[in-house]
């Protein structure tokens, strides 16, 4: 009866799951994409609080058979602008320019990505959007990124 209670635990949590949607590490994933931007790198890393994990688009197996469950940009995630009266919640998101490549190393040009092996993610934007209506300030474990106010004074 265990097993079985266990096993419909695990159908739940997979069926509750976001399609199509994946999560990735904001200093492993985000801040190498904003290497490009020097200044608007250095102003997220200093007044931008992550408060939950960047969330991108998960790539299926049957789109892309040698990337399947890979996850892409664009990257949205819960945020607050530090402002002079305290927090500002919004919705950041980075947006990229990706790349595909087959085996040969070849950038494919067409809309057919089936062959893709690889690829490659540059920044292209960034967006400000207004919260989500139950967007909180934090969440349980904390920020996903909060700067060290001392760093960032002594760039400034």
């Amino acid at each position: 009866m265990k097993r079985y209670l266990c096993l419909l635990a695990l159908w739940c949590a997979h069926a509750s799951a976001l399609p199509g949607t994946g999560s990735v590490d904001f200093t492993q994933a985000i801040v190498p994409l904003l290497d490009a931007q020097p200044a608007l790198k250095q102003y997220v890393l200093c007044n931008v609080e992550i408060v939950s994990d960047p969330m991108g688009t998960r790539v299926g197996d049957v789109a892309m058979p040698h990337l399947g469950g890979a996850v892409m940009g664009p990257f949205s995630m819960w945020a607050n602008l530090r402002g002079p009266s305290g927090p500002v919640k919004v919705i950041l998101t980075i947006n990229t320019t990706i790349t595909f490549f087959d085996q040969a190393g070849h950038p494919i040009t067409t809309g057919h990505l089936e062959p893709a092996v690889r690829w490659v993610e540059t920044f292209a934007n960034l967006e400000i959007d207004p919260p989500d209506a139950d967007q909180p300030r934090t969440v349980p474990g904390g920020l996903k990124y909060h700067a060290d106010p001392g760093t960032c004074a002594a760039k400034q």
